[in-house]
């Protein structure tokens, strides 16, 4: 099992891309850590413990680009 810790303005879609190499993995990501979930926001506290889960075959990627503010 991968943990992680969250950082300051860390989102769902965010790890899932850099975690998972596809935003589109979000809800596999959020699953995976149902008692971070809030239906209120979609950032995640500062220093909060991110499980993140195997996926079983990497599909192919939905997203292609990262966000505008993501790029290196």
């Amino acid at each position: 099992m991968i943990v992680t810790i969250s950082k300051y303005g860390d989102r769902w879609d965010l790890l899932a891309y850099d975690l998972l190499g596809d935003a589109a993995l979000a809800p596999a990501l959020m699953a995976a850590n149902p008692a971070l979930v809030s239906l209120c926001e979609n950032h995640i506290p500062e220093g909060a413990r991110i499980v993140v889960p195997e996926i079983a075959a990497p599909a192919e990627r939905m997203t292609q680009t990262k966000a505008p503010w993501k790029q290196d």
